[in-house]
């Protein structure tokens, strides 16, 4: 019996211990997060348009994942709030959504964030009495203005199937892109922060094509600033790119990028050289005339 009271004790303990883990997980940050997320399901579920766009950031993108997690075949749908709105409307008062969220991981550094989510349940034609089930995972990235979060992007319908690369390119972002590598190889640190949209992120997909694995590693333009600042000192770079898709959406407002480079660091002093290969994708927005990168990702994962 005394045997048998302390393992009752342990699982006790043991499970209160799990609840202080993952309550410790929690933040005030992730807990206003999933208060976003949830105002998007929220809205979706009563069919409540002004509900579900006020989890959103005036500058705002959606893609299309293709039932695929690889950047390469994503398809831009939406490229401002405007026209989220106009096509989310009419979804809403055609379809009533009976569905459920999960928030499986929030990384959050500075002031942007992201997140993955999976919805599960079911659309039902509400003319028709259809029913259609919904499985859906998305990637998210989210700002913080003021005290909200809201959401800058989404990328729906990711998923495990593969495709081939589109290799269309466009003159304008290669343009912008062949600056950003000048820039880099010359060390001009100003010249390479105009073309970065202030609030941009930065990752390391860590030769992942899984976004819930990529890393936030600079949060806007300051801490990249920092960084450069403390390296350009000391290295120098030579890149050789190649282009190798590039997605313009259909209002031109916003794209999508893949390229594949080599890069050289040398030291600058004892003249310690280290070479890499990766592929890099980046997304960039048309604001006020010029085009500025909004996302950038080294180590993107490669496909055969």
């Amino acid at each position: 019996m005394e045997f048998k009271t302390h393992i009752i004790r342990l699982s006790v303990m043991l499970l209160l211990a799990s609840n202080l883990v993952s309550e410790a997980a929690e933040t005030p940050e992730t807990i206003l997060i999933r208060q976003t997320l949830s105002a998007d399901l929220s809205g979706h579920r009563r069919g409540d348009a002004e509900l579900v766009l006020s989890a959103y950031d005036e500058h705002f993108a959606a893609y299309s994942g293709n039932n695929s997690s690889d950047p390469r075949v994503w398809q831009i749908r939406f490229e401002s709030r405007p026209s989220f709105a106009a096509n989310l409307e009419p979804d809403l008062q055609a379809h009533r959504y009976d569905t459920e969220r999960t928030v499986p991981k929030i990384q959050v550094r500075g002031d942007v964030a992201t997140a993955t989510t999976i919805d599960s349940g079911q659309v039902i034609d509400r003319q028709s009495g259809d029913v259609k089930p919904l499985y859906e995972e998305r990637f998210w990235t989210l700002l913080k203005r003021e005290d909200r979060w809201l959401v800058t992007s989404f990328v729906a319908n990711l998923g495990d199937e593969s495709s081939t690369l589109d290799t269309a390119t466009n003159t304008e972002v290669q343009a912008l892109l062949e600056q950003e590598q000048t820039a880099r190889e010359t060390g001009d640190q100003s010249g390479l922060l105009s073309l970065y949209a202030e609030h941009f992120s930065g990752y390391d997909g860590l030769d992942s094509l899984d976004p819930a694995s990529w890393k936030l590693i600079f949060s806007g333009t300051q801490e990249f600033e920092k960084y450069l600042a403390k390296r350009s000192p000391h290295v120098t770079y030579q890149i050789d790119r190649q282009l190798l898709s590039t997605q313009i959406g259909p209002e031109g407002l916003e794209a999508l990028a893949i390229g594949r480079e080599a890069v050289t660091v040398t030291h600058k002093r004892g003249d310690v050289e280290h070479s890499l290969q990766r592929d890099v994708m980046w997304t960039l927005s048309k604001r006020d005339g010029d085009w500025k990168i909004t996302n950038m990702l080294y180590n993107l994962g490669q496909t055969e």
